[in-house]
């Protein structure tokens, strides 16, 4: 056994292998020990909504993220797709069930309408919710589905999604924004369309290195809550992600407590 160990220590299946678990734990040199981190929770009652004024930043994403992230720390959150042109996580879930449009046919019902992605209880967007968008029946909609847990809500892109009455019942609402020229000039673009807004406003960088998240949240007004690292398995939209992902996910949460 003893010489088995060391011929594969000195060939380069050594080297391969601690590659390998770099790129996965995102660890350098030297390598350092793999703990376990505990997922962090979103408390009970608080309402977070993610948006960039164009699309294709990965807020979507981020907001499927920390919904599963909370729900493995043993506290689900309602996840919910309020968005009115492109949604796109009922199709990331796989799911075919009753969507938000659904449940604002039903008043006092809404429940019966929640589906789940996983440990996750779901009400997705529909193709036409713009058609049917209230802001008054969407916060009655969001109190009643979400009961006293706490709820994580997509809200799409574009000015058109920042209902005053929903974003009055938020607890934050964090602006994401991405590395790319188009979308960092988005969001020097969207910060006249936050001046009045009621909520607390955060920043979440995605794809982009700590220094940079560094250099662009020193350029716009709101908090920087957290900076997500560029992920591979993120960018091949597999719903898969690296450790120094949820690493951040989790600082993103427990920035918006």
């Amino acid at each position: 056994m003893r010489s088995l160990r060391a011929w594969l220590d000195a060939s380069p299946l050594s080297t391969l292998a601690l590659d390998l678990v770099r790129e996965a734990t995102g660890h350098p040199q030297p390598l350092e020990a793999i703990r376990p981190q505990r997922p962090a929770a979103l408390p009970s009652g608080r309402r977070i909504a993610f948006w960039s004024l164009v699309g294709g930043v990965g807020g979507s994403t981020l907001a499927a993220l920390v919904a599963h992230r909370s729900a493995g720390a043993g506290r689900p959150p309602l996840l919910v797709d309020l968005d009115r042109w492109a949604p796109s996580l009922a199709l990331r879930a796989g799911l075919q069930g009753a969507s938000v449009a659904d449940a604002l046919l039903r008043p006092g019902r809404e429940r019966e309408c929640v589906s789940r992605w996983r440990d996750v209880p779901f009400l997705p967007a529909a193709p036409g919710l713009a058609s049917v968008f209230e802001g008054v029946r969407i916060v009655a909609l969001l109190e009643r589905a979400g009961g006293d847990g706490p709820v994580v809500i997509d809200l799409g892109t574009g000015p058109d999604a920042l209902d005053a009455l929903v974003l009055g019942s938020l607890d934050r609402l964090c602006v994401v924004v991405g590395h790319r020229a188009a979308q960092l000039q988005a969001a020097f673009c969207a910060i006249p369309l936050l001046r009045d807004v009621t909520c607390p406003v955060g920043l979440v960088t995605v794809g982009v290195s700590a220094d940079d998240a560094d250099r662009i949240g020193s350029r716009l007004p709101w908090p920087h809550l957290a900076a997500i690292p560029f992920d591979a398995y993120l960018a091949n939209d597999e719903f898969a992600a690296r450790a120094p992902t949820m690493a951040a996910v989790d600082r993103l949460i427990r920035a918006c407590t």
